[in-house]
């Protein structure tokens, strides 16, 4: 299947500003199931870019506006992508991590030290409390990616989606409290839980491509129409496995992964600051458009 994934973002200020460089971690991830045929990112005012792979493997484009003053930013990706069927659940475990709890073992457990920090961090001290009542099996279970699941559901079936385009997010505790949150919410409290039980859990931002059903709907996307976020669990003999807690499943191949981290704001989308001397307000809007072609 051939997608192509039209992506503007648009800024407006209320006087012209500079800008800093821009970077955006929009081009998606390739891989044996994914491949990019076209990637174009146009820029208003003009800019001229050069790509970086950071830490994580992630492929930045960077954007430099020079002295350019406007009132306006907007940046126009089009991407063109093939990708192939993937069943979610075709992998095989390790056979030390078929159930949980299981202890990571060498030389995964070095690489995987970014991702396995179970301290509480500040805005998630709350969050087994919540765990041990919304799963059926909190303590032990036969079936680690069963498991999974029933975590993934109950974040689903608990938290209500509330689309927010702007920057920043909600720390776990307050997501639980006030019972909504964006995509990148719900997987950061996904990710916080699974830290906490000794589950290496990393965040993923890119796409969800939903094909609208006969009646012209969308079957299970309730992100549809903005960019995507969702949670990868490391699995012994299955590797990352992608769980996306906004809508209860697990990441087939309409999942489409632009960047991952450790840390969600290292890989916002788009990066990066104006400059003005006096104060200047500004809006934003998007537009995601993603089609079969």
């Amino acid at each position: 299947m051939k997608l192509r994934i039209k992506h503007t973002t648009s800024h407006t200020y209320e006087k012209p500003v500079n800008f800093s460089e821009h970077a955006l971690f929009l081009r998606p991830l390739d891989s044996h199931r994914r491949q990019v045929s076209t990637f174009e990112v146009t820029t208003t005012p003009e800019s001229t870019q050069r790509w970086v792979r950071d830490a994580y493997g992630n492929i930045v484009l960077h954007c430099n506006f020079g002295l350019n003053e406007s009132e306006t930013l907007a940046f126009t990706a089009v991407t063109e992508i093939d990708i192939a069927e993937d069943n979610p659940f075709d992998f095989l475990l390790a056979s030390y991590a078929t159930a949980y709890p299981f202890n990571y073992q060498e030389p995964d457990l070095t690489s995987l030290k970014p991702y396995l920090d179970e301290r509480p961090s500040a805005g998630s001290v709350k969050v087994l409390d919540w765990f041990y009542q919304a799963v059926p099996n909190p303590v032990q279970h036969p079936d680690v990616v069963q498991f999974l699941s029933d975590l993934n559901s109950a974040i689903r079936r608990e938290i209500t989606y509330v689309r927010r385009d702007e920057e920043g997010i909600q720390d776990p505790d307050t997501t639980l409290t006030i019972k909504t949150g964006s995509c990148r919410d719900m997987a950061v409290l996904f990710i916080a839980i699974l830290r906490q039980l000794g589950l290496a859990a990393r965040f993923c931002s890119g796409y969800l491509y939903d094909p609208p059903s006969d009646h012209g709907d969308h079957v299970f996307n309730r992100a549809v129409g903005s960019m995507h976020a969702w949670a990868e669990v490391y699995l012994p003999g299955a590797g990352w496995k992608g769980f996306d807690p906004t809508n209860g499943i697990l990441a087939n191949g309409f999942f489409i992964p632009c960047a991952v981290s450790h840390h969600p704001q290292s890989i916002d989308p788009i990066q990066g600051v104006y400059f003005s001397k006096v104060s200047v307000g500004s809006t934003m809007s998007v537009d995601l458009q993603i089609e079969e072609v």
